[in-house]
């Protein structure tokens, strides 16, 4: 029984629990059967960004008598008087996390909207009485497609995208090219760069080149360099490959994949060069999709396309658009300072 009536009012039964450090391998099992997890969802991944970002992190469960529903990791900081949870958390070069939900594709539209929608509704509930946070931030994963669970929680939604493409059949992902990227691939091809796979120090090189191209925008870089390499050393080779383009021996840009169950997606790097007329990275993305359809990949996610002048680059692939959601709820005196803001604004 999924629900009951208790004094004219249907409830639900669906509990929220936390996990403690002894339950962390019930994570495991939740990410390993939800086709929602992303390779940042892995407790490793969670535990390392936890290490780094002087937060705490709270693994959130529901649950249905004996049967895990649904959860979501946050992010916990406190900052004076003021709480958040994200989920993902800023800082770590992690764009998609959010909610998921074991065994989902084998449910019914029915049962994917109740324990979706219950689980919101419960968990709302659970935070505001015993975390109380001032500001809540979830980026879901472009794998679940429906957000109105939250909207009917009072979360303010916003959608988002990346591009993502099959890429077992290499000649139509090639013909599907803009004419002119297929010139800049083999321009650059002629001219003598080609694509090595690396390990540690191309991994280094990608992080300090865009490093480097952030501070000439006057960015700081979002995350720490031993964040970084402690991503490197947990998930290398295993969930991450690097690539370089050379010439002549010479690095010059570099691209950094995750690998997660059938698909690749371009992670961090990709940073332009001064050299004119010559597009190396379009030949790395080339090769990087070459390379996935050669090792039994299926698909191929390009990660962020919500800035026109980056989506104009990126809709070069003729990559199909994937959605996902931003999700965030303000409470409190939080909320009162976003409306003075607004007002002064």
């Amino acid at each position: 029984m999924e629900r009951s009536i208790l004094a004219g009012k249907i409830i639900s039964e669906i509990k929220i629990t936390t996990l403690a450090d002894d339950e962390y391998g019930i994570w495991d099992d939740i990410v390993q059967r939800s086709p929602q997890a992303t390779v940042f969802h892995q407790l490793n991944w969670l535990k390392i960004i936890e290490k780094h970002t002087q937060s705490k992190l709270y693994l959130f469960v529901g649950s249905l008598g004996n049967q895990t529903i649904a959860a979501i990791p946050f992010f916990y900081r406190k900052q004076g008087i003021f709480k958040t949870l994200s989920s993902p958390l800023g800082g770590s070069m992690v764009q998609n996390l959010g909610p998921i939900f074991p065994d989902y594709e084998s449910l019914k539209q029915n049962k994917r909207e109740f324990y979706f929608r219950e689980f919101c509704k419960e968990l709302n509930e659970f935070l505001v009485k015993k975390i109380k946070p001032n500001f809540i931030s979830i980026t879901t994963s472009p794998n679940l497609l429906d957000a109105r669970p939250f909207i009917w929680t009072g979360y303010e939604v916003n959608p988002k995208y990346n591009y993502v493409q099959n890429i077992t059949n290499l000649d139509i992902i090639w013909h599907g090219f803009k004419k002119q990227l297929r010139k800049n691939i083999e321009k650059a091809e002629h001219e003598g760069f080609i694509i090595d796979q690396v390990g540690l120090e191309g991994y280094q090189f990608i992080i300090e080149s865009l490093s480097q191209r952030l501070h000439q925008q006057e960015i700081g870089f979002p995350a720490s360099k031993e964040y970084l390499l402690d991503i490197f050393n947990a998930y290398y080779p295993g969930n991450l490959e690097i690539f370089i383009a050379k010439i002549n021996g010479v690095p010059m840009t570099g691209i950094v994949v995750t690998k997660f169950r059938n698909t690749l997606s371009i992670w961090i790097g990709a940073t332009q060069t001064e050299l004119k007329g010559i597009y190396p990275v379009d030949l790395l993305q080339w090769k990087i999709i070459e390379w996935g359809n050669k090792n039994g990949y299926e698909k191929c996610e390009i990660l962020g396309a919500n800035i026109p002048s980056i989506s104009y680059f990126k809709s070069r692939y003729n990559f199909d658009l994937e959605i996902y959601y931003s999700v965030q709820k303000l409470r409190g005196i939080y909320r009162i300072i976003n409306i003075l803001r607004s007002i002064v604004r």
